[in-house]
């Protein structure tokens, strides 16, 4: 699959040092330094002729499965199994066009007149190529300019290769028969490994075996070639990693009870243990069980468990991630300064522990009403150990204002701020808890007014009633997330869907809503004789940001068995999304709850074979 998107446009420099001297400063901005008795000044701009960066991406993924599938008799007890084995590879590529060399930048801003001719005032960088650029004013630069400082087709790139090989065995059977029915059993085992590896162009990654200069990326001693980061954005990294995975699991259904006076009812038990090359055994169970009432459609139902999630490769191994920010403040010096965040995985990572309890009740279909379907369920989740991180500003805010734990991970004083840095990586600290319910109802009514065919009605909601985040470090104040729409948490939550099927001629209508909210619970709402903003707790003048409902409609009519067509509007009503601050997207929308694209019209052809 191939793509390309454009990110924030422009290149955006502050803190440059101009010399008075410059070759392309107007003659008044040179008066006033003379007037002023200095040599240089600090310039900033966001170079907005500079054509936009441009990332392309190329994915393809191959994936091998072989199996088998059957039964065999043992004990007395027929039991069903199934095997297979699975080799998947990705391959994923990036390139981007026209990202900007910082050190060329400056060298080129740099232009002196020497022997008539405008040129780069660094002699080094001129015997390497360097052209002069204007920076003032909206000039477009040369075609030699850009080719020197942002170079079009030899730009950042980023080739990944991902593998996965599992073999995977499961068996099946009722080897007992009991009282209220047969007790069902299920076990395995699974074998897993995956492993990833990933190289860079030179520029961003640092010169190495593994990237080398070549013609496309010569080697420029204005460029760091050591550790690399030489690129305003998109400075990808080398590395490699790899884990496996052992493990087993049994399962077992065990009836009850099954009669006419008390209903039926059943119990069922799981267990996995799994062993993790990277973080050790870990175990997993859960004890859930129905109870089909005696009362017409009533079935009440439950289940506690202990569910794990262990890190991805890419949280564990992660090569690092380098991104300018070319206006980070500062608060020590309260300065704004550019400076790079690296994001970088931790190989030391443990699994996520969860314990979940789930507690329902059902009305499947009553004799009185048999389209009639309603469900309420009320869940509790407390989740440990999550993988997350802080910000590159949380980690500067939280140091500023005293927690020590925080202060060893960046550096933003450098007389070269190409040496400024702020590393974030995920460690397992917050804590997550959750609680609210989830309601269903749905009615399907056969030849509704005469017509022909079925019409349906179906409805899912949900409340949150909190999302309480631990960060898990000492001066972090937990937050209750529930009700804030920057985010994926909203109080309520509702989809509807209606739809009228004659077999040849399908309608459909859904709507989604959620309600109002706020940016963040953390904020403290003052208009006057506010308290002092603090990482935990920032002031704010308004904190409501409203819901949003949308509406889609569809239909599809087939032709034959075989053919079909179909057409589709999404966001019926064209409902622009709220303004979401801080989602650190470049968009200050929030894709998670709200439509980002507007109304869309869809039509095609199925064809089944």
């Amino acid at each position: 699959m191939k793509t390309n998107n454009q990110p924030s446009p422009g290149y955006g420099r502050a803190n440059l040092t101009v010399q008075c001297d410059n070759a392309f400063l107007p003659q008044t901005i040179r008066d006033q330094c003379a007037a002023a008795g200095i040599t240089s000044f600090g310039f900033g701009s966001s170079n907005a002729q500079l054509p936009d960066p441009q990332v392309y991406t190329d994915r393809k993924q191959y994936r091998f499965v072989g199996g088998l599938k059957g039964q065999f008799g043992l004990g007395g007890t027929d039991w069903n199994y199934d095997a297979y084995y699975e080799h998947g590879i990705t391959i994923s590529d990036i390139r981007v066009r026209d990202i900007v060399l910082q050190n060329r930048y400056v060298a080129a801003a740099d232009a002196i007149n020497l022997n008539g001719a405008v040129v780069c005032r660094d002699p080094v960088a001129r015997a390497n190529g360097c052209v002069p650029m204007n920076i003032f004013g909206n000039f477009t630069p040369s075609a030699s300019a850009l080719a020197y400082v942002a170079p079009h087709e030899n730009g950042p790139f980023q080739h990944t290769k991902l593998t996965q090989d599992v073999v995977s065995a499961n068996f099946s059977g009722e080897p007992v028969e009991l009282w209220a029915g047969p007790l069902a059993v299920a076990f395995g085992a699974e074998y897993r490994r995956e492993f990833y590896r990933v190289n860079a162009d030179p520029y961003g990654a640092g010169v190495s075996p593994l990237s080398p200069n070549d013609e496309n990326y010569p080697a420029d001693p204005l460029l760091n070639s050591e550790l690399g980061s030489n690129w305003a954005a998109g400075n990808y990294k080398n590395g490699r990693g790899k884990y496996e995975v052992y493990e087993g699991f049994l399962e077992i259904n065990l009836p009850l009870f099954d009669s006419q006076g008390a209903g039926r009812a059943n119990l069922n038990a799981a267990g996995r243990g799994t062993h993790y090359s990277t973080s050790g055994t870990v175990w997993a169970w859960k004890v859930g069980g129905t109870w089909d009432t005696p009362l017409d459609g009533i079935r009440l139902r439950a289940v506690t468990s202990r569910d794990v999630r262990a890190p991805n490769l890419s949280e564990l191994f992660a090569a690092p991630t380098v991104t300018t920010l070319p206006n980070f403040n500062d608060p020590f010096r309260n300065v704004a300064v550019s400076t790079f965040q690296n994001t970088i995985g931790n190989p030391n990572l443990k699994p996520e522990i969860a314990r979940n309890t789930e507690v329902g009740i059902v009305l499947a279909r009553p004799s009185w009403a048999p389209g009639l379907s309603l469900s309420f369920d009320y869940y509790n989740i407390k989740l440990n150990g999550v993988v997350s991180s802080l910000s590159a500003q949380q980690i500067v805010q939280f140091c500023f204002e005293g927690n020590q734990a925080f202060c060893g991970g960046f550096s933003l004083d450098n007389a070269n701020q190409q040496q400024n840095f702020v590393n974030v990586q995920p460690f397992n600290l917050a804590s997550w808890k959750t609680s609210g319910f989830d309601i269903e109802a749905s009615y399907q009514w056969q030849q509704p007014l005469g017509l022909p065919g079925t019409f349906t009605v179906r409805a899912l909601g949900t409340h949150i009633r909190k999302f309480i985040v631990d960060a898990g470090i000492a001066g972090v104040d937990p937050v209750d997330q529930a009700g804030a729409n920057n985010g994926a948490t909203p109080d309520w939550k509702w989809l509807a869907v209606q739809t009228y099927d004659t077999g040849k001629l399908t309608l459909t209508v859904q709507e989604r809503w959620f309600s109002d909210g706020t940016f963040g619970n953390q904020y403290v709402v003052c208009q006057s004789s506010c308290p002092v903003s603090t990482g935990n707790h920032p002031t704010i003048n308004y904190n409501k940001m409203k819901g949003a409902f949308y509406m889609d409609v569809g239909a599809t009519y087939k032709i034959t068995d075989q053919v079909s067509i179909y057409g589709k509007v999404d966001n019926l009503f064209d409902k622009d999304p709220v303004a979401s601050p801080q989602t650190n997207t470049g968009l200050d929308i929030n894709p998670a709850l709200y439509d980002t694209l507007g109304r869309i019209y869809r039509a095609g052809v199925r064809f089944n074979f």
